[in-house]
């Protein structure tokens, strides 16, 4: 067997083996019960409650306890009470907070409830090891193909780079966007670039020789 050939097996096996992490971290986060806002979106805030004939939401708060609102009567579904929070209210990433009182002439029911307010309306430790993992794995492609000399799996990788930068410049990363993110996202895309060009380069060169 070849070295080419020898080159090429390795890397589908560690393509093969990253999409069977992929899948396996995907049916981890898939069972996540969390529910968080996205960034400047408008969030339905709600609770449930069998035997109540009222629920008010007293107290809204942002991740610096500052209320947003207070005593809202919420809207009512059967035993489904919620509020719909304005967007202008979750421009803030971070933990925010509200509480409800509800009940009847007998019994009442009150709490507090925390929501994250992310980038990309993700969050939670899985979350966060996936797009780690995603991010590992386009640079692994890129960098194994433009050293192993595979001009397709360069080009493939490269472009995945750039998508991958802009993404992050829209989406952040899960629970963060700021100016890191964005370096990170012009260095991203800046590379994927690079190596795309370097490969197409190379393969007109290989075609016309």
């Amino acid at each position: 067997m070849k070295k080419e050939d020898k080159k090429r097996i390795r890397i589908i096996i560690i393509l093969i083996i990253m999409g069977i992490c992929i899948f396996l971290i995907s049916g981890i986060i898939s069972s996540a019960s969390i529910d968080p806002a996205i960034q400047g979106q408008s969030k339905m805030i709600y609770q449930t409650c069998n035997n109540c004939t009222y629920l008010n939401f007293t107290r809204i708060m942002n991740q610096d306890n500052v209320t947003l609102a207070s005593n809202i009567i919420a809207s009512q579904d059967g035993t489904f009470y919620y509020y719909n929070l304005n967007g202008t209210y979750t421009t803030t990433l971070g933990t925010y907070t509200y509480c409800y009182d509800g009940g009847n002439s007998v019994e009442k029911s009150t709490g507090c409830i925390t929501f994250e307010v992310t980038p990309s309306g993700k969050y939670g430790t899985a979350n966060m090891v996936f797009f780690l993992f995603v991010i590992l794995m386009i640079y692994g492609i890129t960098f194994i193909g433009f050293f192993g000399r595979s001009i397709p799996i360069t080009i493939l990788g490269g472009m995945a780079m750039l998508f991958l930068g802009i993404y992050i410049i829209n989406e952040g990363l899960i629970i963060y966007r700021d100016n890191i993110t964005i370096y990170f996202s012009y260095i991203t895309i800046a590379l994927g670039f690079i190596f795309a060009i370097l490969a197409i380069l190379e393969q007109f060169d290989v075609t016309l020789n």
